[in-house]
């Protein structure tokens, strides 16, 4: 019979306590990687909608302004020095490796006389416009050269539907879709690809390039060094309300499975003291017939780690899966069971450890009496 074979035996003939120590671990380890994966599924959500909700980088050029002052009274400043965002600009962008761009949307924005009044015209790229905007409806289908679409209330406003001719800048311009109201400033603009757009406006360069990255921030950053003649803003509003909370509950998640360690290692520090000071007898006995002080403590060792590998094992395994009972409850989301290798590691590695760790102080002092005197506990 081998020692982990006698290790096993003895978990077997104290179930009781075996599984007092087995559900001690089970459920720290388990409210740890539950509370740990609820929050990583928060901010992965977090992470995709910055990457799924449009543009999180503005590009736009850069000019200086000149505020004006007579007499004490402030009036209209101007701008001069304007800067242009050239046609290499956008190949930059793209050629930079060190940016995770999810999406890259320039425009064309210019304005050009009507019948009656003015009109606002957009140049995009409507199959990376689309990919950005999710948002955007078209009723109706994408404009070839020399056609258009515009905005629902411009829509309204002139009587135009899917059909009608737009006239901008004395020649006519087919309308082949009409965009759904989305309650922002494309509902008044007109629509077009670069070619109609740069032949409407006459404008020969880039008048804002809207950028999708996972690394909000950083990118800016980056883009701030690498085109010193544009603007770079950050758009962070959007979803900053909801990083504070996420964030918030990532702090209590952090604490929450700090104290549960320092809970879990008493219990288990306490129980296992109790436990080494009921068998002083049998440890008595197993020096008694020859088992060495190194056995003893061997025995002793394996008995916890299995219990601690179990507990911590089975502990994961309910970690992961209770949030995809607890999400739709507590967080109306639903988070998907994923098998994380690294917390695995973490989790069960740590639930041994703390194991090993509260039985060698109480175990060295029970098998350094001398055999005698341990019998006498009979």
């Amino acid at each position: 019979m081998t020692l982990t074979d006698i290790a096993i035996q003895n978990l077997r003939r104290r179930i009781g306590k075996t599984t007092f120590i087995f559900l001690t671990f089970l459920l720290v380890v388990g409210l740890t990687v539950t509370l740990n994966t609820l929050s990583k599924s928060m901010q992965d959500d977090l992470q995709k909608s910055l990457t799924q909700y449009g543009a999180n980088v503005v590009i736009t050029p850069k000019s200086e302004h000149f505020t004006l002052s007579y007499g004490g009274l402030s009036v209209p400043g101007v701008d001069y020095e304007i800067k242009h965002l050239n046609y290499d600009v956008l190949t930059k962008i793209q050629m930079t490796q060190d940016l995770i761009i999810g999406g890259i949307a320039p425009k064309m924005i210019g304005s050009v006389a009507g019948i009656n009044t003015r009109y606002l015209i957009i140049g995009v790229d409507f199959p990376s416009e689309l990919k950005m905007k999710p948002w955007w409806h078209i009723k109706g289908q994408l404009p070839n050269d020399r056609e258009v679409i515009i905005g629902a209330d411009l829509a309204r406003q002139d009587n135009l539907v899917v059909g009608s001719t737009l006239e901008l800048d004395h020649q006519k311009y087919p309308v082949v879709g009409v965009m759904q109201e989305t309650g922002g400033s494309e509902d008044n603009g007109v629509f077009s690809n670069f070619e109609t757009s740069q032949l409407i406006t006459g404008q020969d360069s880039w008048s804002m390039i809207e950028l999708n990255t996972a690394q909000p921030e950083r990118a800016a950053a980056y883009l701030r060094e690498l085109l010193p003649e544009a603007k770079v803003a950050e758009i962070s509003q959007l979803v900053q309300g909801n990083k504070e909370s996420i964030d918030r509950f990532s702090s209590f998640s952090l604490i929450a499975s700090s104290l549960l360690g320092i809970i879990g290692v008493l219990i288990v520090f306490v129980t296992t003291m109790g436990n080494i000071n009921d068998r002083v007898a049998e440890i008595g006995v197993f020096r008694a017939i020859g088992f060495r002080r190194r056995h003893i403590l061997t025995i002793l060792i394996r008995e916890i780690a299995l219990v601690s590998f179990a507990g911590g094992v089975l502990g994961y395994l309910l970690g992961e899966f209770a949030p995809t009972l607890l999400g739709p409850i507590a967080f109306q989301k639903t988070v998907a069971f994923q098998f994380h290798p690294l917390m695995a590691l973490v989790a069960v590695s740590a639930s041994v450890l703390i194991g090993v760790v509260s039985i060698v102080f109480p175990a060295k002092q029970a098998i350094r009496l001398d055999p005698l005197d341990a019998l006498s506990y009979i």
